[in-house]
Protein backbone atom coordinates (compact mmCIF):
# COMPACT_ATOMS: atom_id res chain seq x y z
CA UNK A 1 0.00 0.00 0.00
CA UNK A 2 1.28 3.75 -0.82
CA UNK A 3 1.61 6.19 1.44
CA UNK A 4 1.24 9.85 0.03
CA UNK A 5 3.76 12.59 1.08
CA UNK A 6 3.01 15.68 1.36
CA UNK A 7 3.94 17.48 -1.59
CA UNK A 8 3.61 15.27 -4.64
CA UNK A 9 4.82 18.24 -6.66
CA UNK A 10 8.64 16.23 -7.37
CA UNK A 11 8.25 12.81 -9.32
CA UNK A 12 12.20 12.42 -9.23
CA UNK A 13 15.07 12.74 -7.48
CA UNK A 14 17.17 16.14 -8.35
CA UNK A 15 20.28 14.74 -7.63
CA UNK A 16 20.05 11.43 -9.48
CA UNK A 17 16.79 11.91 -11.60
CA UNK A 18 15.87 8.68 -10.22
CA UNK A 19 12.68 8.09 -9.41
CA UNK A 20 10.81 9.52 -5.80
CA UNK A 21 9.15 7.09 -3.24
CA UNK A 22 7.32 8.02 -0.02
CA UNK A 23 9.22 6.86 3.17
CA UNK A 24 8.57 7.39 6.81
CA UNK A 25 11.38 9.91 8.24
CA UNK A 26 11.27 11.46 10.84
CA UNK A 27 7.63 10.51 12.14
CA UNK A 28 6.26 12.11 8.83
CA UNK A 29 5.71 10.54 4.98
CA UNK A 30 8.28 12.15 2.86
CA UNK A 31 9.56 12.27 -0.82
CA UNK A 32 12.54 10.48 -0.63
CA UNK A 33 15.30 8.43 -3.15
CA UNK A 34 16.34 5.31 -2.18
CA UNK A 35 19.43 5.27 -4.19
CA UNK A 36 21.10 8.57 -3.05
CA UNK A 37 19.30 9.39 0.00
CA UNK A 38 18.08 12.58 -1.21
CA UNK A 39 14.95 13.75 0.91
CA UNK A 40 12.91 16.34 0.08
CA UNK A 41 11.94 18.18 2.99
CA UNK A 42 9.12 20.45 2.25
CA UNK A 43 10.30 23.00 4.37
CA UNK A 44 7.88 26.46 4.67
CA UNK A 45 8.97 29.82 2.67
CA UNK A 46 9.51 32.63 4.99
CA UNK A 47 8.00 35.75 4.05
CA UNK A 48 7.49 39.24 5.97
CA UNK A 49 4.55 41.17 6.33
CA UNK A 50 4.96 44.70 7.71
CA UNK A 51 2.88 47.20 9.79
CA UNK A 52 3.51 50.71 9.01
CA UNK A 53 1.47 53.48 10.69
CA UNK A 54 1.12 56.50 8.52
CA UNK A 55 -1.01 59.48 8.79
CA UNK A 56 -3.58 57.58 12.00
CA UNK A 57 -4.37 54.87 9.58
CA UNK A 58 -1.66 51.96 8.28
CA UNK A 59 -0.67 51.37 5.15
CA UNK A 60 -1.77 48.74 2.77
CA UNK A 61 -1.11 47.85 -0.95
CA UNK A 62 -3.43 46.56 -3.55
CA UNK A 63 -2.14 43.58 -5.32
CA UNK A 64 -1.68 43.39 -9.14
CA UNK A 65 -0.76 39.99 -9.15
CA UNK A 66 -2.27 36.75 -8.75
CA UNK A 67 -3.18 35.49 -5.67
CA UNK A 68 -5.90 37.62 -5.02
CA UNK A 69 -5.53 40.75 -7.28
CA UNK A 70 -7.04 43.94 -6.78
CA UNK A 71 -7.29 43.14 -3.16
CA UNK A 72 -5.76 44.80 -0.30
CA UNK A 73 -3.17 43.79 2.24
CA UNK A 74 -0.05 44.75 4.35
CA UNK A 75 3.35 45.30 2.05
CA UNK A 76 5.59 42.31 2.24
CA UNK A 77 6.83 39.25 0.42
CA UNK A 78 9.61 36.34 -0.01
CA UNK A 79 12.70 36.58 1.95
CA UNK A 80 15.13 36.24 -0.93
CA UNK A 81 18.23 33.96 -0.50
CA UNK A 82 20.52 34.90 2.42
CA UNK A 83 18.55 37.99 3.00
CA UNK A 84 17.70 39.08 6.73
CA UNK A 85 14.96 38.85 7.46
CA UNK A 86 14.51 42.96 9.20
CA UNK A 87 16.30 43.89 5.39
CA UNK A 88 13.57 41.90 3.60
CA UNK A 89 10.67 44.02 5.52
CA UNK A 90 12.44 46.79 4.80
CA UNK A 91 13.27 45.99 1.03
CA UNK A 92 9.37 44.57 0.52
CA UNK A 93 7.84 48.22 1.77
CA UNK A 94 10.09 50.53 -0.09
CA UNK A 95 9.14 47.95 -3.38
CA UNK A 96 5.99 48.10 -3.01
CA UNK A 97 5.50 51.69 -1.55
CA UNK A 98 8.02 53.69 -2.41
CA UNK A 99 8.38 54.32 2.14
CA UNK A 100 11.73 53.66 3.60
CA UNK A 101 11.17 52.24 6.89
CA UNK A 102 13.04 51.11 10.01
CA UNK A 103 11.86 48.56 11.44
CA UNK A 104 10.75 48.80 15.27
CA UNK A 105 10.27 45.09 16.46
CA UNK A 106 8.68 41.87 14.99
CA UNK A 107 5.01 41.07 15.79
CA UNK A 108 5.18 37.34 15.44
CA UNK A 109 5.72 34.77 13.57
CA UNK A 110 2.58 32.87 12.06
CA UNK A 111 1.87 30.13 9.79
CA UNK A 112 -1.50 30.70 7.84
CA UNK A 113 -2.37 26.75 7.69
CA UNK A 114 -4.54 25.32 4.88
CA UNK A 115 -1.84 23.80 2.49
CA UNK A 116 -0.28 27.38 2.19
CA UNK A 117 3.63 26.65 3.25
CA UNK A 118 5.27 29.38 4.48
CA UNK A 119 6.10 30.92 7.64
CA UNK A 120 5.02 34.83 7.53
CA UNK A 121 6.95 37.41 10.16
CA UNK A 122 4.87 39.97 10.64
CA UNK A 123 7.13 43.73 11.88
CA UNK A 124 6.02 46.79 12.63
CA UNK A 125 8.29 49.90 11.38
CA UNK A 126 8.13 53.35 11.53
CA UNK A 127 8.44 55.51 8.12
CA UNK A 128 11.72 57.35 7.58
CA UNK A 129 11.76 58.66 4.42
CA UNK A 130 9.51 58.79 1.01
CA UNK A 131 6.35 59.12 -0.89
CA UNK A 132 3.63 56.68 -0.52
CA UNK A 133 3.63 55.56 -4.22
CA UNK A 134 2.66 52.33 -5.65
CA UNK A 135 5.41 49.99 -6.70
CA UNK A 136 6.83 46.82 -8.06
CA UNK A 137 3.66 44.44 -7.84
CA UNK A 138 1.40 47.03 -5.82
CA UNK A 139 -1.19 49.16 -8.16
CA UNK A 140 -1.80 51.22 -5.60
CA UNK A 141 -0.80 52.17 -1.90
CA UNK A 142 -2.64 53.93 0.52
CA UNK A 143 -3.04 54.70 4.45
CA UNK A 144 -6.17 53.95 6.03
CA UNK A 145 -7.95 54.26 9.30
CA UNK A 146 -9.97 51.73 10.79
CA UNK A 147 -13.29 52.97 9.83
CA UNK A 148 -11.76 53.46 6.41
CA UNK A 149 -10.24 50.12 5.69
CA UNK A 150 -11.91 48.12 2.66
CA UNK A 151 -13.85 44.87 2.54
CA UNK A 152 -11.52 43.55 0.34
CA UNK A 153 -8.14 42.31 2.47
CA UNK A 154 -6.51 39.38 1.24
CA UNK A 155 -5.10 37.03 3.47
CA UNK A 156 -6.71 35.96 7.02
CA UNK A 157 -3.72 36.71 8.96
CA UNK A 158 -3.20 39.98 7.65
CA UNK A 159 -6.87 40.57 8.29
CA UNK A 160 -6.22 39.28 11.89
CA UNK A 161 -2.73 41.63 12.25
CA UNK A 162 -4.54 44.81 10.48
CA UNK A 163 -8.07 44.60 13.39
CA UNK A 164 -5.58 43.77 16.29
CA UNK A 165 -3.49 46.71 15.68
CA UNK A 166 -6.47 48.71 15.53
CA UNK A 167 -8.25 47.24 18.55
CA UNK A 168 -5.67 47.98 20.65
CA UNK A 169 -6.01 51.95 19.79
CA UNK A 170 -3.01 52.21 18.02
CA UNK A 171 -1.02 51.29 21.20
CA UNK A 172 1.52 49.95 18.84
CA UNK A 173 1.72 53.63 17.15
CA UNK A 174 2.08 55.47 19.94
CA UNK A 175 5.49 52.97 21.50
CA UNK A 176 6.79 54.11 17.75
CA UNK A 177 6.42 57.85 18.75
CA UNK A 178 8.35 57.26 22.08
CA UNK A 179 11.09 55.35 20.77
CA UNK A 180 12.00 58.24 18.50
Amino acid sequence: MSRRAPSQSLNTCPLCARPLTTAEIGGRDRLACSQCDFVHWDNPKPVTATLVPWESGLVLVKRKFEPYVDWWCLPGGFIEHTEDPEQSAIREVFEETGLTVEIDRLLGAHSPGRGINVVILFYLAKPSNGILIPGDDASEAQAFRHQELPDNIAFDLHRKMIGNWFDHNGLLAESLKDSR
